[in-house]
Protein backbone atom coordinates (compact mmCIF):
# COMPACT_ATOMS: atom_id res chain seq x y z
CA UNK A 1 0.00 0.00 0.00
CA UNK A 2 1.33 3.44 -1.22
CA UNK A 3 1.36 6.22 1.78
CA UNK A 4 2.01 9.42 1.20
CA UNK A 5 3.48 11.76 4.27
CA UNK A 6 4.46 15.06 4.85
CA UNK A 7 8.53 15.05 5.10
CA UNK A 8 9.57 16.56 9.05
CA UNK A 9 12.81 15.14 9.48
CA UNK A 10 16.30 14.93 8.19
CA UNK A 11 16.09 11.52 7.61
CA UNK A 12 12.85 12.06 5.36
CA UNK A 13 14.81 14.99 3.40
CA UNK A 14 17.76 12.50 2.90
CA UNK A 15 15.10 10.37 0.93
CA UNK A 16 13.52 13.29 -1.35
CA UNK A 17 17.12 14.51 -1.67
CA UNK A 18 17.67 10.77 -3.16
CA UNK A 19 14.96 11.00 -5.22
CA UNK A 20 15.60 14.51 -6.44
CA UNK A 21 19.49 13.25 -7.53
CA UNK A 22 17.95 10.12 -9.26
CA UNK A 23 15.17 12.64 -11.10
CA UNK A 24 17.90 15.27 -12.00
CA UNK A 25 20.13 11.88 -13.64
CA UNK A 26 16.83 11.19 -15.23
CA UNK A 27 16.37 14.74 -16.77
CA UNK A 28 19.83 14.87 -18.01
CA UNK A 29 19.37 11.76 -20.11
CA UNK A 30 16.76 12.97 -21.45
CA UNK A 31 17.94 16.16 -22.28
CA UNK A 32 20.43 14.38 -24.19
CA UNK A 33 18.00 11.72 -25.80
CA UNK A 34 15.74 14.79 -27.27
CA UNK A 35 19.15 16.42 -28.40
CA UNK A 36 18.83 19.42 -25.55
CA UNK A 37 21.93 20.76 -23.80
CA UNK A 38 22.29 19.27 -20.22
CA UNK A 39 25.40 20.92 -18.83
CA UNK A 40 22.64 23.29 -16.40
CA UNK A 41 20.02 21.31 -16.01
CA UNK A 42 21.46 20.13 -12.07
CA UNK A 43 22.62 23.19 -10.76
CA UNK A 44 19.35 24.91 -12.19
CA UNK A 45 17.24 22.16 -10.90
CA UNK A 46 18.88 19.71 -9.15
CA UNK A 47 21.22 21.21 -6.12
CA UNK A 48 19.80 21.05 -3.19
CA UNK A 49 21.11 18.73 -0.27
CA UNK A 50 18.57 17.40 2.39
CA UNK A 51 19.87 20.34 4.40
CA UNK A 52 19.26 23.01 2.28
CA UNK A 53 15.53 20.68 1.47
CA UNK A 54 14.91 20.97 5.21
CA UNK A 55 15.15 24.91 5.43
CA UNK A 56 13.51 25.49 2.23
CA UNK A 57 10.12 23.11 2.52
CA UNK A 58 9.38 23.18 6.25
CA UNK A 59 8.51 26.71 7.11
CA UNK A 60 4.74 27.01 7.58
CA UNK A 61 3.96 27.89 3.64
CA UNK A 62 6.19 24.99 2.37
CA UNK A 63 6.01 21.55 1.79
CA UNK A 64 7.21 17.81 0.67
CA UNK A 65 5.89 14.78 0.56
CA UNK A 66 7.47 11.34 0.03
CA UNK A 67 5.54 8.57 -1.18
CA UNK A 68 6.25 5.16 0.18
CA UNK A 69 5.51 1.29 0.05
CA UNK A 70 6.50 0.26 3.59
CA UNK A 71 10.12 1.72 3.69
CA UNK A 72 10.70 2.26 0.27
CA UNK A 73 9.76 5.64 -1.15
CA UNK A 74 8.63 5.80 -4.49
CA UNK A 75 8.32 9.66 -5.51
CA UNK A 76 8.23 13.09 -3.62
CA UNK A 77 6.62 16.45 -4.19
CA UNK A 78 7.02 19.52 -2.83
CA UNK A 79 6.35 23.27 -3.16
CA UNK A 80 7.08 26.61 -2.06
CA UNK A 81 5.13 29.78 -1.33
CA UNK A 82 5.92 33.30 -2.19
CA UNK A 83 2.59 35.69 -1.06
CA UNK A 84 -0.30 34.70 -2.82
CA UNK A 85 1.27 31.85 -5.53
CA UNK A 86 2.70 28.40 -4.84
CA UNK A 87 5.12 26.29 -6.97
CA UNK A 88 5.55 22.91 -6.99
CA UNK A 89 8.69 21.61 -7.23
CA UNK A 90 10.55 18.36 -7.61
CA UNK A 91 7.16 16.38 -8.81
CA UNK A 92 9.34 12.85 -9.45
CA UNK A 93 8.28 9.39 -9.27
CA UNK A 94 10.70 6.16 -9.90
CA UNK A 95 9.98 5.23 -13.34
CA UNK A 96 9.06 1.51 -12.35
CA UNK A 97 6.31 3.16 -9.97
CA UNK A 98 4.63 5.03 -13.00
CA UNK A 99 1.34 4.60 -14.34
CA UNK A 100 0.08 3.22 -10.60
CA UNK A 101 -1.30 6.93 -9.50
CA UNK A 102 1.38 7.73 -7.16
CA UNK A 103 2.34 11.16 -9.24
CA UNK A 104 -1.48 11.53 -8.28
CA UNK A 105 -1.62 11.34 -5.01
CA UNK A 106 1.46 13.38 -4.34
CA UNK A 107 0.28 16.13 -6.40
CA UNK A 108 -2.76 16.07 -4.99
CA UNK A 109 -1.78 16.04 -1.59
CA UNK A 110 0.41 19.18 -1.77
CA UNK A 111 -2.83 20.83 -3.59
CA UNK A 112 -4.48 20.13 -0.86
CA UNK A 113 -2.25 21.87 1.62
CA UNK A 114 -1.48 24.75 -0.93
CA UNK A 115 -5.25 25.34 -0.97
CA UNK A 116 -5.68 25.71 2.76
CA UNK A 117 -3.22 28.39 2.71
CA UNK A 118 -3.84 31.66 1.32
CA UNK A 119 -2.23 30.84 -2.16
CA UNK A 120 -4.84 32.80 -5.09
CA UNK A 121 -2.15 30.14 -7.78
CA UNK A 122 -0.36 27.28 -8.44
CA UNK A 123 2.83 27.56 -10.96
CA UNK A 124 4.95 25.04 -11.95
CA UNK A 125 7.79 24.17 -14.83
CA UNK A 126 8.17 21.18 -16.81
CA UNK A 127 9.76 20.69 -19.92
CA UNK A 128 8.28 19.38 -23.19
CA UNK A 129 9.59 15.76 -23.28
CA UNK A 130 7.58 15.10 -19.74
CA UNK A 131 4.72 14.61 -21.38
CA UNK A 132 3.09 12.29 -18.42
CA UNK A 133 3.38 14.99 -16.13
CA UNK A 134 1.75 17.73 -18.70
CA UNK A 135 -0.98 15.15 -19.26
CA UNK A 136 -1.29 14.72 -15.18
CA UNK A 137 -0.95 18.09 -14.67
CA UNK A 138 -3.85 19.37 -17.21
CA UNK A 139 -5.74 16.80 -15.35
CA UNK A 140 -5.73 18.82 -12.03
CA UNK A 141 -6.56 22.06 -13.95
CA UNK A 142 -3.33 23.05 -14.95
CA UNK A 143 -2.68 25.49 -18.05
CA UNK A 144 0.26 26.62 -19.71
CA UNK A 145 1.43 30.21 -18.92
CA UNK A 146 3.63 32.63 -19.80
CA UNK A 147 6.89 32.44 -18.43
CA UNK A 148 7.55 33.59 -14.82
CA UNK A 149 11.53 32.71 -14.48
CA UNK A 150 13.71 32.52 -16.94
CA UNK A 151 15.13 29.23 -18.35
CA UNK A 152 18.02 27.54 -18.20
CA UNK A 153 20.51 28.71 -20.91
CA UNK A 154 19.66 26.58 -24.05
CA UNK A 155 16.49 25.33 -23.00
CA UNK A 156 14.29 28.12 -23.37
CA UNK A 157 12.15 26.52 -25.92
CA UNK A 158 11.52 22.81 -24.17
CA UNK A 159 10.60 24.90 -20.64
CA UNK A 160 7.11 24.82 -20.04
CA UNK A 161 5.52 26.73 -17.78
CA UNK A 162 1.89 26.02 -16.11
CA UNK A 163 -0.63 27.64 -13.80
CA UNK A 164 -3.73 26.53 -11.99
CA UNK A 165 -5.81 29.35 -10.35
CA UNK A 166 -7.38 28.73 -6.63
CA UNK A 167 -10.52 29.45 -6.39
Amino acid sequence: MVVVTKALTLADFHEAGALIAEMGQWDVAQCGVHGLPSEDVISAYYSDDAASLLEKCTSPSTGMYLARAGSVALGCVGYVSHGDVAEIIKLFVRPEERGKGVGARLLATALDAIEQSRCQKVNLVTVSFMTNAITLYRQFGFQECEPFEPAPKGLEEATRYMERVIK
